[in-house]
Parts: structure tokens; sequence; C-alpha cells
């Protein structure tokens, strides 16, 4: 079989059954992270603009767009509501092991687009769930093979989703359409051969942009649609990774990992996923809560301030420290991905959250001011943890603090609890529905295999007072 034929056979033997009741529950437990960061970017402005999009298209009625009720197809909702779960980079991180040495990518992004598919096909909650732990699976196999989130691709100069997105979407996307294993290799095929991201989409030396929030939705939309045409019959390179000038070649430079993508399924690695615990980019989450740390047990204050030194990952310091690019950022975009912003609102507010990054805030003088006493360093013996972080300030009192943070809060060996991912949801739904709600939701979530529609609970996502209907 070709490495297609083969992801496709093994995307369409699972079954609920085989499904261990810890691996059932971790499927929940993201699935709730996800629609609650996914109101926490409701009303931004990309989620606007495509909704918006949506409204002057003739799509039929077929998936639902959180929060607003409107009725679309499921390639209209895959890109509404992926761009609002990746809005605020408040989504999770996944590894294959609970050490946590290197990032995989954000899985959680799979799960507006798997819902859109479900509720267009009126899947039960048992094949939701399977479709979450599946479609985890086979995106870390997919990452592994090239080493991880950035290694390979980032360095050729595309983004990470550029082959995971949608070559496992349309194999995850023909699972719930019902189609054979040979039909789900071809949609793999056909969405494989036209979906390739630009890399400065999150290049450090770039500002960031609003194109990011659809990284990994534009890709998903082009594995449903590849999986909606295998469907009706088209087909594509089932060679499509080993093949001459196929992924393995021209998009990973002949470095992929080849067997990596042939050999069978070891465990549920979903089990090793990292649930942010502050919103900003994951690489962060270490020094950011070093930062915290200790503002409030010393109980510094922004005007005691004299210094800031960080001593992050090598990753980091590339990635979030470049101060030519990320030192003051003019976008949320850019100040969710940079060192010196996010340190300067942790100082200031206390807090690393949604309300962090509103314009008055990136236009606050006392950020700008704290960004400036700011400074980053690479420390190669934080390379041996992922996202952590020492930080050590400064005050002018003379006064020195210092705080050092391996395993940040939502690590797989620091894991947030059930209690806090639903305060994590709660936090960003309640500026749209009342306690009652976002209790149905959170029982719902919990008992999503009981569910005969997942219907059942996309109708709870629509924010009272909101009209459903079609686009």
């Amino acid at each position: 079989m070709t490495i297609a034929e083969q992801l496709a056979h093994e995307a369409k033997e699972v079954t609920f059954r085989e499904l261990p009741p810890e691996v059932v529950h971790e499927v929940k437990r993201q699935v709730l992270d996800t629609l609650g960061i996914s109101f926490g970017g409701y009303l931004s402005e990309p989620s606007q603009i495509l909704q918006s999009m949506i409204k002057e298209m003739n799509g039929p009625a077929e998936s639902t767009v959180f929060g607003s009720g409107l009725k679309t197809s499921c390639l209209y909702a895959t890109l509404a509501n992926g761009a609002m779960a990746r809005y605020l980079d408040y989504m999770n991180r996944c590894f294959l092991t609970k050490e946590a040495l290197i990032n995989m990518g954000h899985h959680g992004e799979c799960i507006p687009s798997i819902l859109a598919v479900a509720e267009r096909q009126h899947s039960t909650g048992q094949e939701a769930i399977t479709a979450v732990a599946l479609a985890y699976e086979l995106l870390n196999k997919v990452s592994d093979s090239l080493g991880g989130n950035y290694k390979i691709l980032g360095v050729r100069g595309w983004t990470p989703e550029t082959l995971r997105s949608p070559c496992i979407m349309a194999l995850i996307a023909g699972r719930l359409l019902g189609l054979t294993e040979e039909q789900m290799a071809n949609a793999l095929a056909v969405a494989g051969s036209f979906n390739l991201e630009l890399g400065i989409l999150f290049s450090p030396n770039e500002q960031v942009t609003m194109a990011r929030n659809l990284r990994f939705p534009f890709g998903a939309y082009h594995g449903i649609l590849g999986a909606l045409l295998a469907k009706k019959g088209f087909k594509g390179p089932l060679n499509i990774f080993e093949g001459h000038h196929g992924l393995a070649e021209v998009v990973a430079g002949k470095e992929m990992d080849l067997e990596k993508l042939r050999q069978p399924r070891k465990g549920w690695t979903i089990q090793n996923t990292w649930v942010k615990s502050l919103a900003a980019d994951g690489n962060m989450q270490g020094h950011l809560e070093a930062t915290l740390t200790l503002v409030k047990e010393h109980d510094i204050k922004p005007e005691d301030v004299a210094e800031v030194r960080i001593k992050a990952t090598s990753h980091t310091h590339r990635r979030q420290g470049n101060p030519a690019s990320r030192r003051h950022p003019e976008t949320k975009y850019a100040a969710d991905h940079s060192c010196y912003y996010t340190t300067a609102v942790a100082i200031l507010d206390r807090e690393v959250g949604p309300d962090q990054y509103s314009d008055e805030k990136l236009r606050d003088p006392r950020v700008r001011e704290l960004a400036d006493k700011v400074t980053v360093e690479a420390d190669p013996e934080l390379d041996r943890f992922e996202s952590s972080g020492i930080v050590e300030i400064t005050t002018r009192r003379g006064e020195k603090f210092r705080c050092e943070v391996l395993r940040p809060k939502g690590h797989p060996m620091n894991p947030m609890t059930d209690a806090d991912i639903e305060g994590k949801f709660r936090s960003m739904a309640r500026k749209f529905m009342h306690d009652q709600q976002m209790s149905q939701i959170i029982n719902a979530v919990y008992n999503l295999e009981k569910l005969d529609d997942i219907g059942g609970l996309i109708k709870l996502l629509v924010i009272p007072g909101q009209t459903a209907q079609k686009s």
C-alpha cells in the first residue's frame, strides 16, 4: 500500500469501543477547552469578517457557526469556527510523551471542523469522540515524521499545518462522511496536492497578521473538500507522500521520515496534551508564569520595576524574543507572540488573558514603558524543557527577585484539572450567556457519548437572542 492508503486504513478501522475511558474523557476536556476559546474569539475581527462573507454566500444550511447560530455549509463553518478558536492563541499544544519535549502542534484546532462535518452528517457523540481521538493521533504521527512542529517545514519556509491539516482532515472528514478506504486515500491525495501555506504567516522576522487565524482552518477546508470530491469518485495521486515531486520530496526536502507514517499506532497520545492556562503563544508560558508569580508574591508594582531579565529556550528567544519585530507589536496577532508585550501586561494587570489584547491596552504608554525594560536571552540549559523560563525582576530600590518555571501550568506533568478547564470555559462564555446555559454545555460535553446526534450539543452553542439564519 501507499502511505496514503495505509493512513486511510488506520483511519477507517478504529472504533469507539477501542478507546479507553481515560482517552474518552480527555477528548471531552479538549472539546470543552476548544469551545471556550472559540467563544473567546467570537467577537474578533476575523470572525466577524468571515461571518459577513458567509452571509453573502448561498451555501446549504448544514452546519452552524458558533455563537451566531448562522447556518451554512460545513466548509464555511470550518473557516468561521476555526478562526474563532485560533484567534486568542489560547489553544492547546500536543506532544508524544508526558515529558513534552517536542511540540507536535495545536491539534485542538481540528475540533471545529470535526463538529461541522459531524453536524452535517448527524453523527453520534461516539462517532465525534472517535474522530477527535483519531485526528490527534494522526496529526501527531505526521508531525513526528517531520521532527516536530517546526524542525523541517518551518526551516524550509512552510507553516507546520501545510501537510498535516489538509491530509489528516481529509481522512477524518472521509470517515464521518462514510467513505471507503479507497475513497479516503483519494481524499487525502486530492487535498494534499493543493494546500501549501507560506511561513510568512508566522515568521519571527515579520509582523503576525490576521491571516494566521486561518492556518489550520484553511487546510481543514481543503481536506473536507477533498473528502466531498472523493465521495463522488474524484481521484488523486495515491503516492502523494513518497512519489516523484510528492510531499516528502518537494515540501519536506526529502527529510520526512516516511517510516514513521507506516508504523502502527502504539497508544493514544491525546493524553499528552498541554492545555494552556495563559492566553499567549505556548513558547512563552514558562516565563509568563514566573513573572506573574513574582509580581503577586512580592507585590511588585509597575512603577517599582527597573529591569526585567528573561531567560528562555533558544526557540523562544528566536521566535518571540526578536526585539526588532516583537518589542512593540502593533496588532493583537503580534502581541501574543511578543515576550516583551506579554511580560509588560503581566506586570501591569497581573494576568495574561483575552482582555490583555484590547486596542486600548496595545496603545497604553505604560505597557510600552515596561516593555522597554525587558531583555530576553537564550539559556541552552532551558532547552531540556519545553516552554520553560527564568525571570529576574530588579526594582528601583535595588531588590532582585527571581523565579524559575520548568513545567508551567497545563504541561502534561502539571496538567489543568477538569475544574480549571471548566473555569477557563466559563471565563470566555459568560460574556454571552447565563450560568445555566454554560452548565448545559459543560454537561452535554461530559455526556457526549450519549448523544444520538451531535446537533444536540451544537444547538446549545448559540448565543441567546441570536436568530439562526441560513447563509
